[in-house]
């Protein structure tokens, strides 16, 4: 017979191989995170615990197996059957139980009047049509009985992948610098240099200046308390889906925040406002002038062009008259102005990288450099208590974050104030809304969306 409880621990083990699969399956040419680190360090512990379960169970069956078969192989009795008593008087003939399959199909042919050759025994007959009287059972009525087969893995609507920092260079260890607080050091002032008007006149002099940029530690994350019963019971796992959540959750609230840092800190000047519905000559006339105030501002080429998801979707519907200017048509129109995709956000506009930010907010699209925007990040992980006098088990998932600019003026934002023609949120909107118990824990920044 089945072992439910190794059935069990060899599902939970089965599913943390899948946990592992789907984590490596989300990365693409990039490192590791700390948090994705941090969770298959997790899903290793719990398959190696699994083992230590399993292995006892497993050669315990096999024990139970092997007497089985011995059981099996002794000899036993030759079975009889038990002689059936005769009706007696005055019983109704027409309920009585057949001894066997024979003596039914005795009734039977003379009820059909087989056996006395034309004459039909209405006895046998009433006594045949009440053995085959049978009752229906069809499915509703047996819920008690029927499983709920759970199939394939828990779907998540939600993407925990961290664009705008992936972009940044990702964020820098955080875990040896002290204090709530720490400043990164900039030139604010630099030394001059000059032509010398005479002989022996002095050169030009201007001394240096160094201020510090403030930095300040945030501590993200998230809880959540769950019963023992719910993570011995359950199938998948509950215990490792809540602990994957609260890592892809603290993923999407760093992001968000971190987007919505980048947003305000670039400061640089405008190009002028572009028109309700611009078209291919009106982007690159903005990006364009928008790089020369980014590098006029930072002495740093632009390195990207970040972008909200309508952007995105304007900037990859571009056409003109006579061909499909994005994406690019690599064996005839070779001077087409960038490449896109429906397949992915990578793409490129101009030769720069074209940065999708989901969570940024709508009419967004910033051009700057790669390396004047930072992000520091520790990962503390999950950390968990045990309460035993509610059979519980407190589980929380968080780390401390860190960033800020080091010059603003060089993320330059095109002005979309006036445009249009963008496509809106708007159908999305009926559809999918922010989770409420979400919004109210996390101030209301709408990072996960949740289908109606």
């Amino acid at each position: 017979m089945p072992n439910p409880v190794l059935d069990s621990y060899r599902a939970q083990r089965e599913q943390q191989v899948e946990n592992i699969d789907s984590i490596l399956g989300q990365v693409e040419g990039r490192d590791l995170t700390d948090a994705e680190r941090g969770l298959l360090d997790t899903a290793r512990e719990r398959i190696r615990a699994l083992d230590d379960q399993i292995r006892p169970l497993a050669e315990f069956e096999a024990i139970r197996d092997a007497h089985e078969t011995s059981v099996r192989s002794l000899p036993r009795p030759a079975d009889r059957v038990e002689p059936q008593p005769r009706p007696a008087a005055g019983i109704d003939r027409s309920a009585m139980q057949y001894r066997s399959a024979g003596a039914f199909m005795v009734d039977l042919l003379r009820s059909e009047g087989i056996m006395e050759r034309g004459i039909r025994d209405d006895q046998a007959t009433a006594r045949v049509m009440q053995a085959r009287a049978v009752a229906n059972n069809i499915t509703t009525d047996i819920p008690g009985i029927l499983p709920q087969p759970i199939v394939g893995t828990v779907v998540s609507l939600i993407d925990a992948n961290r664009p705008l920092i992936t972009s940044l260079g990702g964020t820098r260890a955080l875990g040896n610098i002290p204090g709530t607080q720490f400043t990164r050091p900039k030139i604010t002032q630099h030394t001059q240099a000059g032509k010398q008007t005479a002989e022996k006149t002095e050169l030009p002099s201007r001394k240096l200046t160094i201020a510090g940029v403030p930095f300040t530690k945030e501590t993200h994350g998230g809880t959540v308390d769950i019963s023992r019963q719910a993570i011995d019971w359950s199938s998948p796992a509950a215990w490792d889906i809540i602990v994957r959540d609260l890592a892809d959750q603290y993923a999407i609230d760093t992001e968000t925040t971190v987007a919505g840092a980048f947003v305000t800190a670039a400061t640089g000047t405008k190009p002028p406002a572009l028109p309700a519905a611009p078209v291919l000559a009106d982007w690159t006339k903005a990006l364009y002038t928008a790089g020369m105030h980014s590098y006029s501002a930072g002495q740093r080429m632009p390195g990207a062009i970040w972008c909200s998801l309508d952007v995105w979707a304007a900037l990859g519907s571009l056409v003109d008259t006579t061909r499909v200017v994005l994406p690019q048509d690599r064996t005839s129109e070779m001077g087409a102005p960038g490449t896109s995709t429906l397949a992915d956000f990578r793409g490129d506009m101009l030769g720069l990288p074209r940065v999708v930010v989901p969570l940024f907010p709508a009419k967004t699209c910033i051009v700057g450099p790669l390396d004047l925007y930072e992000v520091y990040e520790e990962v503390i992980g999950l950390l968990s208590v045990v309460e035993p006098s509610i059979l519980g088990v407190t589980v929380a998932y968080g780390g401390y974050v860190a960033y800020g600019s080091l010059g603003g003026t060089a993320y330059v934002p095109l002005d979309l104030s006036a445009v249009t023609s963008l496509p809106t949120m708007a159908a999305l909107d009926v559809d999918v809304e922010p989770d409420a118990d979400d919004a109210s824990a996390s101030g209301g920044n709408g990072g996960a969306r949740r289908a109606k």
